[in-house]
């Protein structure tokens, strides 16, 4: 039994949002979390996520971002839980 060859194998590609705000496939997963209809991003191993995960009705609206800037350019805020600096930084934007 052969192998495929390793441009033959299937590659695995993630949906991120990107900073005009639609989906894109990336090779590279991200590296933060968010919440479409809240409009906040996180760190991906967010307490306050998991928790939301773990009640349900959260994964239907989870987004990925590549990085930061890309997140803060769709119109995403700092989550207070994970990224407490961040979220001070900008709340003291936002007043």
């Amino acid at each position: 039994m052969t192998r495929p060859a390793e441009d033959e194998a299937p590659r695995r590609t993630w949906t991120l949002i990107g900073p005009d705000g639609l989906p894109y496939e990336s090779s590279v997963a991200g590296t933060l979390g968010g919440h479409r209809r809240s409009r906040i991003y996180g760190r991906l191993g967010c307490p306050s996520a998991a928790r939301a995960l773990t009640r349900g009705g959260y994964l239907a609206d989870r987004v990925f971002f590549a990085d930061e800037p890309n997140a803060i350019a769709a119109g995403y805020r700092p989550c207070a839980v994970c990224m407490a600096a961040e979220y001070r930084a900008w709340r003291a934007t936002e007043c």
